[in-house]
């Protein structure tokens, strides 16, 4: 139907197929996420009347033609595009239409479906949300500059570089081969717990071999505990953000909505940032950044549940993608702050005290052949000082721009139309949808299909959950939650008691525990990809080129970040979210892999100290290739599947869980990195996450639906399918699928029906492979 649409439109032969073939990635979910498809008219006409006595503000008949409308989509959008430009399909629309569109009318459902952002009030929210992660993103690019300079609040690494032949007492452990007496003003890097006496062994009580340079070092496990020092440091904002972060936000949200949520978030990034900025020994940041976590944990959950409750459903992907491009842009720029930070303090070309260097024996400012730098002069440390704290302190400014964007911003209609709660109102939903559509009939059709599916999905769960009270009418909404919240005791309790509600259907119901499944899986792979060994250390792994090289390869890194996160802006809502995910983590795979190689080759050969800014150049192009097939897959995906794939009911709780699961992990690889980078050296770490994307892969092909193209209220009937039959089809079916094409070079093998086509006959023959559990009492164990 879509290719014959691009014919008739009369294009160019190419731009005609690649139309047709974006009309068909559109259209191919229409069937599947209509709530209304199979329901009477009858039926539609009941629930309008109910609806317009709730909401009295709503006429009878608008709610009528808006339902009609809805059932009817396709055939409404058919009609509209060829009323506005000629060029409807050939066999659409196939019935009678009912209700009369006016020119703005059809305008409209034709520009929801064709162009972004159509609705008059989403720019606000997309602005809002942006600010919250570029603030998001800042925090982590102050995080990772902050560790150059982490010597100033009593973490100190001792490092030496510029080895020399002539050296003759002490060698490096691992560059001993590399050593010899012909070689002049060679280069290495390691730490001081590397370097052991070449004739002897170490005697850990002996002075003179615990600190043979006399450097006041207590022992050589100084350095290993630095580096958990700061692994730490750097680890608590994640952890705490994950835990009690994320979780804190279901009754952060149930009492302030999304944007109060967002608020109170930039208020305690501001506390955290001005604490950091004045702290003066490493215990003091962390406990900081233990209420930037908090920050970043309600942040996480609130901003990316807000756009995607405000986002057409053909856009919502691209909608939520604002989260991850413009984290990646607060990256960008912050690494851009970092470095006027650095220039404005004059430490571009410093280096932290804790480095030493080895030169000639002919200098007369060694010891055992290694140049002894003294401690910095006062004014020099009051400069690293003054930089640290500016960087960690400059989070600052947009937590303050974001309170002021919240001030204009709109709350998600959702948020006032879940009953139950202290804040159900109807009448403010009704008026929030009608600032952020086109129109009043999508306005209008947004709002029954919200109330339609709650209403739906509450008869199926209040008799199993809440049996009917003596005298209660079936049907009639439980106000004893609202009721009780009249004080701010017992609104406390009424808020824990309902966040408490959330988290027990997640593990019982098989659409949310299929949702978490999948949400929590693309979660974790986004941490076994890598992406944050380079997001949280960049400056710390380049850090042997100095303060301004490092942080110049940082600012390339964000830069390839959040430009290639543009290529998944609409391609997410056309191609999908599980191919972008399975196109691009073997690309990522390949290129940590090649990036190892470059940096093991380079290990091999010792290179002219002049030369260091070069030595690893392959590497460091394979790492930026990686990052640009990260930014439009991996990168958007996990917070758009934790936002996306609940109910409402249980929004907040199950998109708590899955990037709880993302943000725990960033802090477990924070604090590991580290030692994992020390024992291994950095090739060995990119080949191990090199295969962990594989095993990423795996699990997103086995386990990860596709979510696009349909409304919030209809994915449960994406994951209400047994996970085990979704893996079995992938294995048996797919696979067997692809190495056919495989053995034949890719020649004519029929392609089997998709799983969604699968699911669909299933409903229609009445198969009891499809029925839901929440239609029948719970089963324990898994699918």
């Amino acid at each position: 139907m879509a290719r014959q649409l691009a014919e008739a439109d009369g294009r160019s032969q190419p731009r005609g197929l690649i139309n047709g073939w974006i009309g068909e990635q559109i259209e191919d979910r229409e069937e599947l996420g209509n709530p209304l498809t199979n329901v009477e008219d009858s039926t539609l006409r009941e629930a309008c009347r109910q609806l317009s006595q709730e909401q009295s503000k709503v006429p009878f008949q608008q709610l009528l033609d808006a339902a009609e409308v809805a059932k009817h989509r396709y055939e409404y959008y058919c009609f509209s595009k060829d009323a506005t430009d000629g060029t409807s399909p050939p066999d659409g629309p196939s019935l009678a239409l009912k209700v009369n569109l006016s020119l703005d009318d059809k305008k409209a459902l034709v520009a929801e479906r064709e162009r972004l952002f159509s609705g008059r009030g989403m720019l606000i929210i997309i602005w809002t949300v942006s600010l919250a992660a570029f603030l998001q993103g800042h925090v982590q690019s102050s995080i990772n500059a902050g560790s150059l300079f982490a010597e100033t609040v009593g973490i100190t690494q001792p490092r030496l570089i510029n080895l020399t032949a002539s050296e003759s007492n002490y060698t490096f452990g691992f560059v001993q081969d590399a050593i010899n007496g012909t070689n002049n003003g060679t280069y290495k890097d390691t730490y001081l717990d590397d370097f052991i006496p070449q004739n002897g062994t170490y005697n850990g009580t002996d002075p003179a071999k615990t600190d043979p340079l006399g450097l006041n070092m207590t022992g050589l496990g100084a350095t290993s505990i630095a580096k958990w020092q700061l692994g730490g440091m750097n680890a608590i904002p994640f952890l705490t953000a994950a835990f009690p972060g994320a979780p804190l936000s279901l009754p952060v949200n149930y009492c302030f909505g999304r944007r109060g949520a967002l608020g109170i978030s930039a208020l305690l990034i501001i506390a955290s940032s001005l604490g950091s900025a004045f702290a003066s020994t490493w215990q003091q940041v962390l406990g900081a950044r233990i209420v930037g976590g908090i920050a970043m944990g309600i942040k996480a959950v609130s901003a990316p549940i807000l756009a995607s409750e405000t986002a057409v459903g053909y856009w919502r992907g691209s909608t939520i993608l604002a989260w991850q491009l413009w984290v990646a842009c607060g990256i960008m720029i912050g690494f851009v702050v970092n470095l006027v930070i650095a220039s404005a303090t004059n430490v571009l070309n410093t280096v932290p005290s804790h480095i030493y260097h080895i030169v000639s024996e002919n200098s007369t400012e060694i010891k055992n052949g290694i140049e002894i730098m003294t401690p910095f002069s006062s004014s020099d440390y009051q400069s690293r000082y003054l930089a640290f704290q500016l960087i960690l302190g400059a989070p600052l400014v947009p937590s303050i721009l974001l309170l002021i964007a919240l001030c204009f911003c709109y709350e998600s209609p959702r948020f006032y139309m879940r009953p139950g709660t202290p804040n159900y109102n109807l009448e403010r939903g009704f008026e929030i949808l009608r600032k952020v559509r086109k129109n009043e009939l999508q306005a209008t059709r947004d709002f029954f299909l919200i109330w339609w599916s709650i209403k739906t999905s509450a008869a199926k769960q209040e008799a199993k959950q809440y049996p009917l009270k003596t005298g209660q009418v079936k049907g009639e909404r439980r106000d004893e939650d609202v009721d009780s919240g009249l004080t701010y005791m017992s609104r406390i309790c009424v808020v824990l008691k309902l966040s408490g509600r959330q988290f027990r259907p997640l593990f019982n119901q098989r659409h949310l525990r299929n949702a978490m499944l999948s949400s929590c899986t693309v979660a974790l792979a986004q941490q076994l990809c890598g992406i944050n060994v380079f997001a949280f250390y960049s400056n710390e792994l380049f850090s042997n080129y100095g303060v301004e090289k490092s942080m110049g390869y940082s600012f390339g890194f964000g830069g390839v970040n959040f430009f290639f996160a543009l290529l998944a802006m609409r391609s997410i809502d056309i191609i999908g979210r599980r191919r972008w995910l399975l196109s691009t983590l073997p690309m990522m795979s390949v290129c940590l892999m090649a990036s190892a190689i470059a940096y093991a080759v380079d290990g091999t050969t010792v290179t002219p100290r002049g030369a260091q800014a070069s030595e690893s150049i392959a590497g460091i192009v394979f790492i930026y290739l990686f990052a640009a097939a990260y930014s439009p897959g991996l990168g958007p995906i996990p917070f758009t599947l934790a936002s996306e794939s609940f109910p409402l009911s249980n929004r907040e709780a199950g998109a708590s869980v899955a990037i709880s699961i993302n943000l725990l992990f960033a802090g477990i690889l924070t604090i590991l990195i580290p030692s994992i980078n020390r024992e291994f050296k950095i090739e060995g770490t990119l080949g191990f996450f090199a295969g962990m994307n594989v095993v990423a892969f795996i699990l997103v092909w086995l386990f990860v639906e596709e979510t696009k193209r349909l409304p919030l209220e209809e994915l449960e009937k994406v994951y209400d399918n047994p996970k085990f039959d979704f893996a079995k089809y992938q294995l048996f079916t797919r696979l067997l699928y692809h190495m056919k094409r495989l053995v034949s070079c890719f020649g004519d093998v029929e392609e089997p029906e998709s799983f969604d086509e699968i699911v669909l006959r299933r409903r229609r023959a009445g198969d009891p492979a499809d029925t839901s559990d929440d239609d029948v009492p719970q089963r324990s164990g898994t699918n």
